[in-house]
């Protein structure tokens, strides 16, 4: 016994030596950086126990009742792990690298809190502000706190942030921090070349995330803190939190990203009942996935049907069982909801600006309905950028940036840009519409970087079910529409109106298509109307979507001539009306139809009209709840 803790002692202070002599050299590779904090590592049960080939780690009984299966994931790399506890409850190519896009965030960050003055103030450069991607709406020349930078860094991931906050510390040898600091947490499959994830040789694991991830959760809480919270104001921004997973029931925080090389990363940090008394703190890792929402959704649902956190003796107890006992139910239907037209500039903006201090994600602070649906389409009526030339239309559109960060975080899934104000500030306002619609993961239909783009289906898939959507503008602008190498929208008296639309209707199980027509203030329908919205469902379409006229028109349920069966007959909603716009002139432009329809898969639908109203401020102040209507698709 002596021998052994003779031999303890002597091993304890040949680590303590190691250490030091690393914190030593550690400080000779940083001297610009040499007054800044280092941080200090210790052996925690979270980087101890994330180690794949130790074999000596503690169990912690978790029991997995499903041992001859894995949860069906895109992700071509994930992890499932107990930040408490550092225990891996689930692994697929842990060890394998890959680029790992704005995740990458999460270490610039980290080193950024070890570092920084409380004082330090960064001055945007023009190279900082040529970044690519445009969330954190940063302006050449103006001076911002660091602490503030973390904000838009982590809530909108923006580059921008990213990079000003590297140039600020000596761009190189912030970048040779953020390598120092992976090794010290012993992730040492990572490396870094930038501080926002756009370089494809930012590398990591999901294994080495975890135990980023686990480190950020014992010492940096605040940092996964900022990550959950909704959004974050100085003097001068209003900044959004764009993560999918932000009103998800557990969410505790995290960080996604996405470039073509890395496809979709997560990390996702949830509060999960594993156990009987308690919730764990699980995290997912996942890597080169092709669908990061479906992908969680898929892990969560796994680990609420197989995994259990129990103590050594109480394996076979009653909860267990009754958890064995509960019938796992498949969701067979998709909730969607279909909102008006959506306009933020001119006097909407003027009373964000004067009444909620830019921030835009208070117009919709009362409509958490959004957030609840498994997807949101709306119109967006105009560009949303600080680029083009206004071409001096009567009525001339272009949104402030901000903007889609709030969109984001309000629950919008998709949007139609093929109406008649995408031109009003010509073709770089409204490429510049589309790459930020991108950046923040909102899809878009209508339009695209070019004719083919344009008249494809945006895809849409929930519960094994595709949705896909098609957007067609009856009011123009001709000057708009896309060509072969044109970026543009899609207009409806498009010659292959009939084959674009059957085309996309056989690519998925329902087809929504989305049409800006009618006329103006109107209440009822035209016959132009009537005669597109027909020619779309006898196309394939199961739901057709109207904007423009800015009031609330009627509803059909239509069927052709020749149909005898569900799958031909559709519904059509002529017009939502305003969702929210500044024309305050009248009541009925002042409201608008927030339709939820839930969508089965044999076809059957479910309708529920629900009517919007803004206030003075155009803030969403009401919404009267409509009745369900189940559609009655029979002749």
């Amino acid at each position: 016994m002596k021998y052994k803790i003779n031999g303890r002692i002597k091993l304890g202070f040949l680590i303590l030596f190691f250490v030091v002599l690393g914190f030593f050299f550690a400080s000779l590779l940083f001297p610009k950086i040499e007054n800044k904090k280092i941080i200090q590592i210790k052996n925690t049960a979270t980087i101890i126990n994330a180690d794949l080939n130790d074999k000596t780690q503690t169990q912690y009984f978790y029991i997995n009742k499903d041992t001859g299966s894995e949860p069906k994931v895109s992700a071509k790399m994930y992890l499932v792990g107990d930040l408490q506890t550092g225990e891996i409850i689930l692994t697929k190519n842990a060890n394998e690298k890959s680029p790992i896009a704005s995740i990458s965030k999460l270490m610039t960050a980290l080193v950024t809190k070890e570092i920084e003055k409380e004082n330090d103030t960064a001055k945007i450069s023009r190279k900082v502000v040529s970044t690519e991607g445009g969330n954190g709406g940063l302006k050449v020349g103006e001076k911002i706190k660091v602490n503030d930078l973390i904000y838009p860094l982590l809530l909108e991931s923006s580059n921008d942030a990213a990079e000003a906050i590297a140039e600020f510390y000596n761009r190189d040898e912030f970048i040779k921090k953020m390598n120092t600091v992976a090794r010290d947490l012993k992730m040492e499959n990572t490396v870094f070349y930038d501080p926002s994830g756009l370089s494809e040789k930012n590398q990591s694991t999901v294994l080495d995330i975890f135990k980023l991830t686990g480190y950020l959760m014992e010492k940096k809480q605040e940092l996964i803190e900022i990550t959950n919270i909704k959004n974050y104001a100085n003097k001068k921004h209003n900044w959004s939190n764009i993560s999918q997973f932000l009103n998800k029931d557990g969410y505790i925080g995290g960080k996604s990203g996405y470039t073509d090389e890395a496809k979709q990363t997560a990390v996702s940090i949830f509060s999960l009942p594993l156990g009987e008394n308690n919730s764990r703190p699980i995290a997912l890792m996942l890597l080169q996935s092709k669908d990061r929402r479906k992908d969680v959704e898929a892990i969560l649902k796994y680990l609420k049907k197989n995994v259990y956190y129990v103590g050594s003796g109480d394996a076979n107890t009653n909860w267990i069982k009754e958890r064995l006992a509960i019938p796992e139910q498949e969701q067979n239907f998709v909730d969607l909801i279909f909102a008006g037209d959506i306009m933020l500039d001119r006097g909407v903006k003027n009373s964000v600006l004067k009444n909620f201090k830019g921030n835009y994600g208070t117009l919709f602070e009362k409509v958490e309905i959004l957030k609840k649906s498994d997807i949101v389409f709306a119109n967006l009526e105009g560009t949303v950028s600080d680029k083009g030339t206004d071409f001096g239309n009567l009525y001339s559109f272009r949104m402030d940036p901000s903007i889609i960060p709030a969109l984001k975080n309000a629950g919008v899934i998709i949007l139609s840009v093929a109406n008649n104000h995408m031109g009003d500030w010509g073709l770089a306002s409204y490429v510049d519409t589309l790459n930020r619609l991108k950046e923040n993961e909102i899809s878009y239909t209508g339009g695209g970087m070019n004719a083919t783009e344009a008249e494809n289906p945006t895809i849409i898939e929930r519960y094994g079910m595709k949705i896909g959507f098609l957007g067609f503008s009856d009011v123009g602008p001709e000057y708009m529409k896309a060509g072969e190498e044109k970026a543009g929208i899609l207009l409806a008296n498009n010659p292959r109106f009939d084959e674009i639309v059957q085309n996309a209707s056989k690519l998925v199980d329902y087809l929504v298509v989305s049409f800006h027509f009618g006329d103006e203030y109107k209440t009822v329908h035209n016959k132009r109307q009537e005669y597109l919205a027909h020619r779309a469902i006898d196309d394939g379409a199961k739901i057709v979507v109207g904007h423009h006229p800015h009031v609330i028109q009627d509803t059909e349920v239509y069927s052709p001539k020749s149909c005898t069966q569900i799958s031909c007959m559709g519904y059509i909603m002529y017009s939502l009306g305003n969702f929210i716009f500044d024309q305050k002139w009248s009541e009925p432009t002042m409201q608008g139809l927030l339709v939820q329809i839930k969508l089965n898969k044999n076809g059957n639908m479910s309708v529920i009209k629900n009517i919007t109203k803004q206030n003075k401020t155009f803030q969403i102040e009401k919404i009267a709840q409509g009745k369900e209507e189940k559609i009655n698709f029979t002749k």
